[in-house]
């Protein structure tokens, strides 16, 4: 292995050094100096300042990458040189509060709207000095970014490159804080976050005593089980004092002397255990009314716990006391303490958030609900609400939920006023008639509303509900869902593509930081690997391909036998569609298989799909200049197959309106979204993504009932 003679007084310039070789496989060998400049022995040259050593090291090791670590274009090696002046003149000079301000008002802007520091989105020599630079700073959090999201998830992706890691691992003055995502307790994976996102609700920031919970006299002030488990210490420091703890019971065990509950409250996925000795008041109601579903009260004192897997439990003796509140035949339970398969769930959708899989999907769930609002939030964008009742059909497809009065009118009698003839030509009905005097519909969409918001008030999002009269029994299809659709004013189909990712990531980050102990329940028991495969969403950019280039790729792999033996492996069961499958031309519309092989086997990682066919895709996506493909874009991601659909939408009036006409609409339906094109049009795009498939992907759960409350499809909305 070639190595470079390095001297030095600077422990970050040391490791600067060592990361750049670390990437173009070479070694450095470090000479410490009392004082004096940085000097590098390469070859027969002896380079100053790190900058330029940085670069010499890669044009003399890393030929193959130089592009890659320098930049391709003269651009973007200029745009590298510039980074790289700025971290030696601005960021090394500057500490404390100096520095706070500069990561703010620069390098925050810059990373909200690039995933690395240049305009190609892959780290670079500028990325590596960057970060060393702040390392020391912002991995110990004294800076106090709490508000740097973008910046911090550019830092934590460099720190968990390879490369980076490789290095920090053995250095003496500069330690790689841990980021062991599988870790099995909750202070563990609290400390990791710290150096990320640092997007953790601290349960210890929270009031010990919940005070809306004084209900008069029948609960009182009560403490969360999850202010307790969830906070650093897992709730040693609340050791000795006396706490209400209110819940239902998971698990029951009776003993001679004591009787051991345990009590879950919803706020977080450990329970807590109680234990009641035979002198405490109310002790001898239990028996008969306390099973497993039974909702009890007890106040008693906080103790460490002798057992494995807790810190600390609740004792209750003479002077405490354990009261009912709600007792529980055993006979009738619908959910007795076994496992239980998710359908038997489905049909107690009442009673099934009391399970520990539906309870964690909740909690996960209302995570990546708050991420999606402080993700836009963050950015400026503006939440718009949008109408669930509509005379528009967004995606063209027809598959619409009809809102109509006038069935009423059709059962009153002749003389009576308001009466309207049953029709027997459906084609026929007088829809003047009907309360909005026109044909209505539950909203497929947000996004043909969110756009008039968006050409007035700039970025803009939606986040509600959305209606498909889709008969489809599935895993992956509802009749009702939410979707998020964010829309970008002055914004290009690249411009959309970052978003995405930039959103993925940030919500991904939050449940990792906010939910860790329910993931790692799903890695356990749903999908193995689950917290690895976060982890690898996390720290790599997305990749990218166009559609035509993902039809070649798919093409190579059917004549290679490698996607055959994909669905040999995963579609055993689907041997009768093989034949269409392998059948790959361009112009078809991806497959979900064809889409997760991409993303699971090919890229192993999230990857996002560019210019479509216009002719499988809707009216509004931007034409391109080609005549065949519009800028259009899918991201897909393992396990789920697309996740986030988008695209620029066509800002053209004259082209717009030719294609409503030739996809069967009718253009009088959308006068007002042409408008937008007639007075001040400008380019924009967006996506939408179901929020149910980003908690799947989130989850590892492979069938969209269980993500939702209380599923809507083909026979069943009794709940």
């Amino acid at each position: 292995m070639p190595s470079i003679d390095l001297e030095t007084v600077n422990a970050l310039h040391k490791t600067k050094a060592e990361i750049v070789a670390a990437y173009c496989n070479a070694d450095v060998k470090t000479k410490e100096q009392a004082a004096g400049q940085t000097v590098a022995k390469i070859g027969n040259s002896s380079i100053t300042f790190i900058a330029p050593i940085l670069k010499q090291i890669c044009q003399q090791f890393g030929k193959d990458k130089q592009d890659f670590l320098l930049g391709g274009s003269l651009q973007e090696q200029a745009e590298v040189d510039s980074w790289l002046e700025f971290c030696e003149q601005e960021v090394e000079v500057r500490m404390g509060k100096a520095l706070t301000e500069l990561i703010t008002n620069v390098l925050e802007p810059h990373f909200v709207k690039k995933t690395f520091l240049t305009s190609v989105e892959r780290i670079t020599v500028a990325d590596v000095s960057l970060a060393i630079s702040l390392y020391p700073k912002m991995s110990s959090g004294a800076l106090g970014l709490e508000s740097c999201v973008a910046t911090k998830r550019w830092f934590n992706t460099c720190l968990h490159q390879p490369e980076f890691q490789k290095v920090l691992k053995q250095q003496k003055v500069l330690s790689l804080p841990s980021s062991n995502m599988t870790t099995a307790t909750t202070s563990s994976s609290a400390s990791s976050s710290k150096t990320s996102e640092n997007l953790m609700l601290k349960p210890e920031d929270r009031p010990i005593v919940q005070h809306y919970s004084q209900c008069s006299s029948v609960i009182g002030g009560r403490t969360r089980i999850g202010r307790i488990h969830l906070a650093e210490d897992q709730g040693k420091s609340l050791i000795g004092q006396k706490l209400v703890i209110c819940g239902w019971v998971k698990k029951m065990r009776e003993q001679a002397e004591f009787t051991f509950l345990e009590i879950n409250d919803g706020s977080c996925f450990q329970d807590m255990q109680c234990v009641v000795d035979k002198s405490c008041k109310g002790y001898d109601t239990l028996k008969g009314q306390v099973n497993t579903g039974a909702s009890v009260k007890c106040f008693g004192q906080l103790v460490e716990s002798p057992a494995k897997g807790q810190v600390v439990e609740m004792a209750l003796k003479e002077n405490d006391e354990v009261t009912v509140l709600g007792s529980v035949d055993a006979a009738v339970y619908p959910l007795p303490p076994k496992p239980h398969s998710r359908e038997h769930l489905r049909t107690n959708a009442h009673l099934r958030p009391r399970s520990n899989l539906i309870g964690a999907v909740a909690r996960v769930r209302s995570s990546l609900a708050y991420a999606t609002h402080e993700f836009f939030r963050r950015r400026g964008f503006l939440y718009v609400h949008t109408p669930l009742i509509t005379a528009s059909d967004c995606e063209g497809a027809g598959e619409m939920f009809q809102v109509t009065t006038l069935f009423d009118s059709f059962k009153k009698n002749k003389s009576e006023e308001g009466y309207v003839p049953f029709p027997k030509d459906p084609n026929s009905v007088d829809y003047s008639k009907d309360f909005f005097k026109a044909k209505s519909y539950l909203t497929v969409s947000g996004q043909l509303a969110v756009e008039n918001y968006c050409c007035a008030l700039s970025d803009v999002y939606t986040f509600g509900p959305t209606f498909r009269a889709e008969n489809s029994h599935t895993g992956r299809h509802l009749a009702e869902f939410w979707m998020i659709e964010p829309e970008l004013a002055f914004a290009d189909l690249p411009d959309v593509m970052q978003c995405a990712e930039d959103y993925l990531k940030f919500c991904v980050q939050y449940a990792v930081d906010n939910c860790y102990t329910d993931l790692q329940f799903f890695d356990k028991q749903i999908e193995k690997g689950l917290l690895d495969r976060l982890k690898n969403l996390l720290e790599n950019p997305f990749g990218r391909l166009s559609y035509t280039e993902a039809i070649d790729l798919l093409t190579k792999e059917v004549k290679n036998g490698k996607f055959l033996k994909y669905l040999e492996k995963n579609y055993a069961d689907h041997k009768k569609s093989f034949p269409q499958l392998l059948t790959i031309e361009w112009g078809m519309d991806l497959n979900s298989a064809h889409e997760k092989y991409i993303a699971e086997e090919y890229f192993k990682r999230p990857v996002a799909v560019y210019n479509y066919p216009a002719a499988i895709k809707s009216f509004y996506m931007r034409a391109n200049e080609d005549g065949k493909t519009c800028a259009a874009m899918d991201v897909l991601a393992p396990l789920v197959g697309e996740v986030i659909g988008g695209s620029q939408r066509e800002e053209r009036y004259d082209v717009l309106v030719d294609k409503i006409e030739k996809n069967g609409l009718e253009a009088q339906d959308y006068w007002w979204y042409l408008d937008l094109r007639k007075y001040g049009t400008v380019p924009h795009g967006g996506f939408g993504l179901g929020f149910e498939r980003l908690i799947m992907l989130t989850t590892g759960i492979d069938n969209i009932r269980d993500v939702i409350p209380f599923p809507r499809y083909p026979g069943h909305a009794e709940f």
